[in-house]
């Protein structure tokens, strides 16, 4: 069980901020909700709706900033990211906690609704190792492959359909010789609704089609036994699931700098298959976000909430200073007045 950071860790970790030239550190700025927010329940406490992966983290960031702001209290409505976005939609959360983007089905009714998307903000890094937690994503082939390490042009070419450079469906496009020349490569997956699936089609196939190869299994456990058995496959799934029968391939962005996902590469955006933590918040067209809203996330993106939020062993990895800086900035973003068209 994860154990609360005491008053002495926090103002032990505070000093710390102070030396951070591109994140200083938190300096609480006076802000009370709107008596109507639509967040407020019925005995004044401010409702937080979203994963229940950050129980945890947001109980003491919740304590913190009512430590800096008397008064104030929340309460946890904690039961899944898909809970997140309905909340946001009508206002009944103060900021969203997801382990995941929100999908583009959930942005349809947000949209008509709102007038323009949430402003997602991520907080930290998905985990590395822990096996209840959202995971950074890695490609995996059977331990018979001779393939070491990839590029994301590659990769994209492999799962994808309609690549401007041609799709890449045999092994011999890889320049794998012999008996695998003539073997057709077998991409492993999750459904493109699912997280992982959803993820890598945004991210890496750019809203493409999968190849019509691609095989869609429920879970990082389907996909590995299907690579493990199959020679020929090659699958995305959680990170750091090696066995005698997988090994995991390196990737990189740009032909240069290649990773297999350490904790470290994670840590600094090194790694092109990271994921995300992130805090949604409601914004409607040309508005900034709530007023208490962007105090909380200047706390969490603060070094002593970033130090909360990467306290848990086998937990999310927090972000580093420029990543960081640069979500903080976010938060005066206004939403863009044409999100909607009539």
């Amino acid at each position: 069980m994860r154990m609360p950071l005491s008053l002495c860790a926090l103002a032990a970790l505070l000093p710390l901020a102070a030396s951070a030239a591109t994140l200083p550190a938190y300096r609480p700025q006076p802000v009370q909700p709107a008596p109507d927010a639509s967040y407020l329940l019925s005995d004044g406490s401010i409702q937080v709706v979203g994963t229940e992966y950050v129980e945890a983290i947001v109980a003491e960031l919740d304590a913190l900033f009512a430590r800096t702001h008397p008064g104030l209290k929340f309460t946890l409505q904690l039961r899944g990211t898909g809970t997140a976005i309905p909340a946001l939609t009508h206002g009944v959360t103060l900021f969203a906690p997801m382990g995941r983007e929100a999908g583009e089905l959930e942005l349809v009714p947000y949209k008509k609704i709102v007038g323009a998307a949430p402003l997602e903000l991520r907080v930290a890094h998905a985990s590395n190792t822990s096996p209840t937690l959202p995971t950074s994503l890695a490609l995996y082939v059977n331990k018979a492959n001779p393939i070491e390490r990839l590029t994301l042009d590659q990769v994209a070419r492999i799962f994808g359909s309609g690549h401007e450079q041609g799709d890449i469906t045999r092994w011999s496009q890889l320049g794998l010789p012999g008996e695998w020349a003539g073997r057709a490569i077998h991409p492993y997956g999750t459904p493109e609704t699912g997280g992982f699936g959803s993820h890598m089609k945004r991210h890496l196939l750019r809203g493409a089609s999968f190849s019509p190869a691609y095989e869609a299994a429920p879970n990082t456990k389907a996909i590995l036994e299907r690579v493990a058995s199959d020679t020929a496959g090659i699958g995305f799934a959680a990170i750091g699931k090696v066995s005698p029968q997988l090994k995991m391939v390196a990737v990189s962005a740009d032909g240069r700098a290649w990773s297999a996902g350490s904790a470290a590469d994670v840590s600094a955006g090194a790694y092109p298959f990271g994921r995300y933590l992130y805090f949604s918040l409601r914004r409607t067209p040309g508005k900034t976000v709530d007023p208490l809203a962007r105090e909380y996330l200047r706390m969490v993106l603060s070094r002593v909430g970033l130090a909360i939020i990467g306290a848990g062993a086998d937990g999310f990895l927090p972000l580093g200073e420029k990543e960081a800086a640069e979500q903080l900035a976010r938060l005066d973003e206004a939403a863009p007045t044409d999100s909607v068209k009539p």
